[in-house]
């Protein structure tokens, strides 16, 4: 038989799958790796290659190929990642009792975003949750740099990420927009006045968060279309540093406005002398929690308290 797009999808017995199967399929894909799979399984190399080749054998197609020191998906393992992935999901749904209450939830639900960017939306968030289910365990954890969401979200654990959109996500993870900040800039009011001009903002010493990677900065993208480029005095990973860093020193940093209130308090700002995106922040999730109505009432509630916080 012939599925789309002209690939051929083998007869695999029905009653020779189940989710373990399937889940090691997608682990494999997603990690372009047996040896991380297995490690993320809890399972040895052995069983995670046995498991591979009942696939192979039953779809007949080799579904991935080496490539140096990983292997890639053949085309069919691509028109099936999706699917799979869409079958585990309405799995895992079927196991959650039909008349979730939220007021009987007591599994700990864990949430990874930054606390110096989201202060505000984490207590709006924790007291929606706790209003619907007041037994219920919940974890904050730190996301770090956007690049760690991938690591966090492939732990079953963990249930949402929050953080500033950085691109297109992988095509196992879903996502919605949650709110956006707008730039501005900040500086100390008793060392130097607002930001006067584009001239004035390019000619300042400026401070900026680095968490490494290289990519330029969103501002430092904008200034070279206009021919320009700034002069960066400081750099730190850390937020809370930045702050206390310009403070005392007539340099500026340009930031979320919502800053102002906890990490940058005490400092003055201004709009950027020159026209920059809004920021926008994501709610991200592992598509295996698609179908779950335990995370769907978690989705709605964090979406619901998150609009209910002033920007």
């Amino acid at each position: 038989m012939c599925g789309e797009k002209g690939f051929a999808v083998s007869q695999l017995p029905v009653h020779s799958i189940d989710g373990r199967l399937l889940r090691l399929f997608l682990e494999v894909y997603e990690s372009n790796s047996v040896s991380r799979a297995a490690e993320r399984l809890g399972l040895t190399q052995s069983t995670v290659s046995h498991g591979l080749e009942r696939l192979r054998r039953g779809l007949d197609d080799p579904l991935f190929v080496k490539d140096g020191r990983n292997i890639v998906p053949t085309a069919q393992a691509d028109y099936l990642a999706p699917r799979i992935r869409q079958a585990l999901s309405a799995l895992e749904a079927l196991s959650e009792p039909q008349d979730f209450m939220p007021s009987r939830e007591t599994r700990a639900v864990t949430i990874a975003c930054n606390a110096h960017e989201l202060h505000v939306e984490a207590a709006a968030i924790l007291g929606a949750l706790r209003r619907e289910a007041p037994d219920l365990p919940v974890r904050f954890l730190p996301l770090g740099r956007a690049g760690i969401a991938r690591s966090l979200l492939d732990d079953p654990s963990v249930d949402l990420a929050i953080g500033v959109r950085m691109g297109p996500y992988a095509q196992e993870f879903e996502s919605v927009p949650l709110l956006c900040d707008q730039l501005a800039v900040f500086h100390d009011p008793q060392q130097r006045g607002p930001v006067a001009s584009l001239e004035d903002f390019a000619m300042a010493q400026h401070a900026v968060l680095n968490f490494g990677g290289g990519r330029p900065s969103l501002v430092d993208r904008r200034l070279a279309e206009m021919g320009l480029k700034r002069q960066i005095h400081l750099e730190v990973a850390e937020i809370g540093l930045l702050g206390a860093l310009v403070r005392g020193t007539s340099m500026i940093t340009t930031m979320q406005a919502r800053f102002g209130a906890t990490a940058l308090s005490g400092l003055a700002h201004c709009p950027p002398p020159m026209e920059l995106p809004r920021v926008q922040y994501d709610m991200v999730w592992h598509s295996r929690q698609s179908q779950s109505r335990r995370h769907l009432w978690l989705r709605e509630t964090v979406i619901r308290a998150a609009g209910q916080s002033p920007v």
